[in-house]
């Protein structure tokens, strides 16, 4: 099949027929009726597929075949050949051709080079996920068989696949990977099982040494599963290399069938979250390389963008390409506090009133560390969290005033003398440790309380 996408091929047909009709090589009522309907199914190369709905259609054009093809040739500047086919005999030559090229579209290489390891920004919100990825690489088949990575859209799943991919072509060249998005595996299995090629596509995608999935939650075709479930189990036993991605945890997955969750269960599953503040900044750093000279931008405009746009790399990656679209339109001395506050104040992750909260102090403070409002309010111990924890029921203590009972029923019902404890140990980590200072100092000026 071409590469032509099929709304191109309208778009071209439906110029030839215009000219066809304005040169009056057809009286107007066997245009209509006869040539009118027909459409351009293919281009491949030199030679073009016409596709009618009735014999006659077909044998009128074939008396006119050498005009039409001279109209096509000159709407596509080169010289083509056409052929008028019935819609039984196109589905009549589509298993060998035209399905093949079909076929070899879906499974090309669609590896980005662009996503690696290298560019791949690491930090406590997505390293287990990273380091999984890179041991896939190492030894694959052997221990994370499948690899499952889990987690919202726009925190880095994609990238890990691609940077995957791009580690096996360049370090093993000889051996093949496959990436593919479930939506394209779907619809490269109906078209397999519309012309009897299951077979010869199963056989092709065995012959992989690593099959990378995006999304696999919209794999919820039933018979797609069925034939998923067989192709899993002839790589696996081979010791081949699946890496599967989705947005929620593969027992969380709807539409999937039982056996395939536990299969997915089986090898190892990791999540990635948002991105705690030093991540979120070393992105954008990330993102500025090259762009140093041309354009001056204050270190706390970092901090700003870091903290509001923090849920994942897109918006992070976006709000810089916004603020710095903006200083080329409005030309800036240099990018400031300021200059970044008015660009964003309509945005609605950064419009907010003017009153401090306990839910707005919870919020800076999970953006800041990249955890959510129930890790915060958990009972667990792990110490990002609970330095989170001291930390907001420190701010809780010293800007809202609010007694130890009070900020205890804030945070998961703990009573006044574990909260007066947290706060104890936070005055004491202020006092020690200059990382909680310059942490307290970020959150309290997302706060709009640092003087």
């Amino acid at each position: 099949m071409s590469n032509y996408l099929q709304s191109h091929l309208q778009e071209l047909w439906n110029t030839t027929l215009q000219n066809i009709s304005a040169s009056g090589h057809f009286d107007p009522a066997v245009f209509n009726t006869w040539i009118k309907d027909s459409t351009l199914f293919d281009i491949s190369d030199e030679f073009a597929v016409i596709q009618v709905p009735y014999k006659v259609n077909k044998q009128i054009m074939m008396d006119s075949i050498e005009f039409i093809q001279q109209q096509l040739s000159a709407v596509l500047e080169q010289p083509i050949s056409c052929q008028i086919l019935l819609k039984n005999e196109i589905e009549g030559i589509q298993t060998s051709g035209v399905v093949k090229q079909r076929n070899d579209t879906l499974l090309d290489d669609k590896i980005k080079m662009e996503y690696t390891f290298d560019n791949f920004i690491v930090g406590k919100n997505n390293r287990e996920a990273q380091a999984a990825a890179l041991s896939c690489c190492y030894y694959p088949g052997k221990f994370n068989n499948p690899l499952f990575i889990f987690g919202n859209s726009g925190l880095g799943k994609t990238h890990l696949l691609h940077a995957i991919g791009n580690y096996v072509k360049h370090n093993k060249p000889e051996e093949k990977v496959l990436y593919i998005y479930s939506e394209d595996f779907v619809t490269l299995l109906i078209e397999a099982m519309k012309n009897k090629t299951v077979e010869e596509v199963k056989d092709r995608i065995s012959e992989v040494d690593y099959l990378l999935i995006d999304d696999i939650q919209r794999l919820t075709q039933s018979t797609s599963q069925e034939i998923f479930f067989n192709l899993y189990n002839r790589l696996v036993s081979n010791n081949k290399q699946i890496v599967i991605t989705s947005d929620i945890h593969p027992r969380e997955l709807k539409g999937i069938e039982n056996r395939l969750i536990s299969r997915f269960s089986s090898g190892l599953s990791v999540s990635i979250g948002s991105p705690e503040f030093e991540t979120s900044k070393a992105i954008l750093h990330k993102k500025m390389e090259g762009r140093e000279e041309s354009i001056r931008i204050d270190d706390d405009v970092l901090d700003f963008i870091a903290t509001k746009f923090s849920s994942d790399v897109r918006k992070l990656e976006g709000a810089l390409n916004e603020l710095f679209f903006k200083a080329i339109l409005y030309n800036p001395a240099r990018i400031d506090l300021t200059f970044a506050s008015e660009i964003f104040k309509e945005d609605p992750l950064i419009k907010k009133d003017e009153e401090i909260t306990v839910k707005k102090i919870k919020k800076c403070v999970c953006d800041f560390y990249g955890l959510t409002k129930q890790q915060i309010e958990s009972k667990s111990r792990t110490a990002n969290i609970a330095n989170a924890r001291h930390i907001a029921i420190y701010l809780c203590r010293k800007h809202l005033e609010m007694p130890f009972a009070k900020i205890g029923a804030e945070f998961g019902n703990r009573d006044h003398s574990t909260v007066m404890s947290s706060y104890d140990k936070m005055l004491k980590m202020l006092k020690e440790k200059e990382t909680f200072r310059q942490a307290l100092k970020k959150i309290e000026q997302q706060l709009g309380v640092h003087k």
